[in-house]
């Protein structure tokens, strides 16, 4: 009932499904600096873009980091000497999350994190009646952001809705996790699985 449900569903129509996951310095957004992203946008037509890149926080940022957060991402000075900073990125971006849906794993802890490296830096976001083609320094997050945290609780028999625990209920490969574009690419594989299971 529920696949035929989602078949007739918006997301059977849906031109584009974006798939996004973050590598912060901290849990907290007030006190953090994004480290890493990854963007994996399906099309229309199952033509697939992956973009990801590092971060390179600022000093106050690493000051203010969690010793933890930084050695379960791999930080170090050096492999992030030449990454870009989050203004170099910030309109890209916006620009593949401006459109839904929305995926990730635990989606509310990306969300919040961007929305205040975009707000630290003077971004707004958009006004209801804005148009985003024509703004200069606003953001904007697709409608619905879906969690595969929610959704794994609601459809799948597992104990624990952590990525890495439902990495082992389906078979996924646990080598890499913490890592922004693994992350991305196994949240997108849960999520196909659930549909395909319901």
């Amino acid at each position: 009932i529920l696949k035929r449900k989602l078949e007739m569903s918006n997301l059977s129509t849906s031109r584009s499904i974006t798939f996004v996951d973050v590598e912060t310095t901290h849990l907290d957004p007030k006190r953090s600096a994004i480290l890493s992203i990854t963007i994996i946008v399906d099309r229309e037509g199952q033509t697939k873009t992956t973009w990801t890149t590092k971060i390179k926080p600022r000093e106050v940022e690493i000051k203010f980091a969690d010793k933890r957060a930084l050695q379960i991402c791999g930080y170090n000075e050096e492999a992030w000497q030449d990454a870009p900073s989050f203004e170099d990125v910030a309109k890209k971006i916006s620009d593949l999350l401006a459109w839904g849906p929305v995926v990730g794993h635990n989606i509310s802890f990306d969300i919040d994190h961007l929305t205040a490296a975009f707000q630290r830096r003077g971004w707004e976001p958009l006004g209801r009646k804005e148009n985003y083609l024509n703004s200069e320094k606003k953001y904007k997050f697709g409608y619905p952001l879906i969690d595969t945290c929610a959704l794994a609780f609601l459809f799948l028999d597992t104990d624990r809705q952590n990525l890495n625990a439902l990495r082992e209920y389906l078979g996924i490969d646990t080598d890499r996790a913490h890592d922004s574009l693994t992350d991305t690419e196994d949240c997108r594989e849960v999520f196909y699985n659930i549909l395909n299971m319901t």
